[in-house]
């Protein structure tokens, strides 16, 4: 059975506001449809049937939009009273989550990945979290990641000035249920920087994608996101 799907759908989009007019960025549209749909409607072209979105800001619109839109999938709310960072939507997210292991996910990214492949390696390896990577020929623009050569996650970096080949997060993961009881939290952190680095060790595990990372967060990427799209099939 297809795990349940966290997606995350809450953020500002601060840097986007000039395409959006302040609207949620997860629902910019690319060609005409909002890209949350295309990430939703390729995950379903996979399997996934029941997805959790985590909202906050715009995220009435999120559900205005969702509410109703699916007949053969189910959508469920999870709403943010407050800002909770990216750690702290996806715990509460969690909550909502039936599977034994789900998979979680930033809304504005996309990567094309076969989810049931990664699903695998993540059971394959009795993983307590598998964060999907990519090599990026250029990391500048990112923090980096080091893989040990049986593939566990050995430590996080800063971005770095030069222009170096590096491993990159690409917003994708597979966790188990119980991943948030190994590290104690506050309420709002981040995934990224507050909550990965503490499962370094811990049965963490890197699953290789060599498809383009594509993320919409600024005016130029939405831009190359909106040509490289178009021959998706979902």
């Amino acid at each position: 059975m297809f795990p349940d799907v966290v997606i995350l759908a809450g953020g500002l989009g601060k840097r986007l506001q000039s395409v959006t007019g302040g609207s949620q960025k997860v629902l910019a549209r690319i060609n005409d449809k909002p890209f949350l749909e295309i990430l939703i409607d390729y995950i379903a072209s996979q399997g996934g049937t029941r997805f959790i979105l985590c909202t906050g800001h715009g995220g009435k619109e999120v559900e205005d939009y969702f509410k109703d839109k699916y007949q053969d999938r189910e959508i469920v709310f999870s709403n943010e009273d407050a800002p909770l960072g990216t750690g702290g939507a996806i715990k509460q997210g969690s909550r909502h989550v039936k599977t034994g292991h789900f998979l979680a996910m930033n809304g504005d990214c996309f990567c094309v990945i076969d989810y049931n492949q990664l699903i695998a390696y993540h059971q394959k390896h009795k993983s307590k979290a598998t964060l999907a990577v990519t090599l990026m020929p250029d990391a500048r623009d990112y923090g980096t990641i080091e893989i040990s050569t049986s593939g566990t996650i050995e430590a996080f970096k800063e971005k770095q000035p030069e222009n170096t080949q590096a491993f990159i997060n690409t917003g994708t993961y597979c966790f188990e249920r119980d991943v948030f009881s190994l590290v104690a939290t506050p309420a709002k952190f981040s995934i990224e920087y507050d909550f990965f680095p503490h499962l370094v060790g811990r049965g963490f595990y890197a699953f290789e994608v060599e498809n383009r990372f594509i993320d919409i967060g600024t005016p130029e990427r939405y831009s190359w996101a909106q040509e490289h799209l178009k021959q998706l099939k979902g």
